[in-house]
Parts: structure tokens; sequence; C-alpha cells
């Protein structure tokens, strides 16, 4: 019960979060979404900082627990990897449409400390996500280009899908995500 709680208290903070921003959102409103008083709060969250952090990195783990799988599966083509962390990514980015943005605008209201909480997580993630360009450099793409700058204009063009995707448009995700794949990948 307790769980249904904590997790109630983050959906809701990060819609509010997502709409009105770190500064703009306080505990009551939070508080109030949740149907809670907000010394309630307390039983869960120390402050509104946690449940930011909160908030990053439980879309953070999700994404890297699925994407892990894929940068280590030793029977999948660079080709294969790609695509599918491609999808990972933006169906993850979907499911965690709130988070993103919050991620997306709101990283820098974290504390030094806990930013560098974060980033320790981010950076394992762009790390393997290097990997995989690296591992598409082998079989013939890519050739003479930078793997870094490679991995951050890919996850930088999917993260921006946060901006423009809506699950009511023309294409859904899978569609958007092979589009991006041709676009990266396509010889």
């Amino acid at each position: 019960m307790k769980e249904n709680k904590r997790e109630k208290i983050l959906v809701e903070a990060a819609s509010l979060i997502s709409q009105n921003g770190y500064a703009g959102t306080s505990f009551q409103e939070i508080a109030d979404h949740v149907g809670i008083h907000k010394s309630t709060l307390f039983h869960y969250f120390r402050n509104k900082e946690e449940i930011l952090l909160q908030i990053l990195e439980r879309s953070i783990g999700d994404v890297y627990a699925n994407f892990e799988k894929i940068a280590n599966n030793r029977a999948l083509r660079p080709e294969e990897k790609l695509e599918q962390a491609i999808y990972n990514h933006l169906e993850m980015l979907v499911a965690y449409f709130d988070n993103v943005n919050v991620y997306l605008n709101e990283f820098r209201s974290l504390s030094k400390e806990n930013q560098q909480v974060y980033l320790k997580k981010r950076k394992k993630y762009e790390s393997d996500f290097k990997k995989i360009i690296t591992e598409m450099k082998t079989v013939g793409y890519f050739e003479r280009l930078d793997t870094k700058i490679v991995t951050f204009g890919i996850l930088g063009m999917l993260n921006w899908v946060a901006k423009w995707f809506r699950k009511d448009g023309k294409k859904d995700i899978r569609e958007v995500a092979h589009v991006y794949y041709q676009m990266v990948a396509k010889k």
C-alpha cells in the first residue's frame, strides 16, 4: 500500500513539474493532486528535491534495464542493436513522458550533489550507447566520425521527440523509431 501511494506521488509530481516547472510546483500542490495532507508527503520523501531525484532516477533506471539487455546481447548484429536501442529509448520516453520532460527542463534544479548521483547513471547509459556506435563502425557505419558526437547526436535527436510527439498523432512511436533508425543507419 505504501509503495502504491509513493508511486502515485511520483506520477502526480512528475506531471505537475512537467507542466509548471520545479520552482512553480509546491509540496502543497503535489499533496492536493494525490489527495493527501501536505505533512503526509514527509512520510515518503524528505523534501521536494528528493521527489525530483526519484522522478529522474525512475525513468533512467527503467530505460537502462531494457537497454542493457539490448547492448549486451551477443546474438544481435550491431544494426539490430541500434534499431532496438532507438525503439527502447523512444518507447520509454513515451511511457515516462513527464519524467523526460522534467529531465530536459529541470535537471539543473537538483543540488550539485544530487546532480552527480544522477549523472553517474546517465553516463553509464551514454557509455553503453557509445559501445553500440563503436560496433556499428566495425560493419561500415559512421566511418571517420567521432563516436561521442554521433552518440550525443542520436540521443539528442531521440530526446527531442518529447517536445513534439503526440500519442494521438499520425505515427505511433514504433514508426517514429523506424524512421529515426533509417535516418542514421541507411547506407
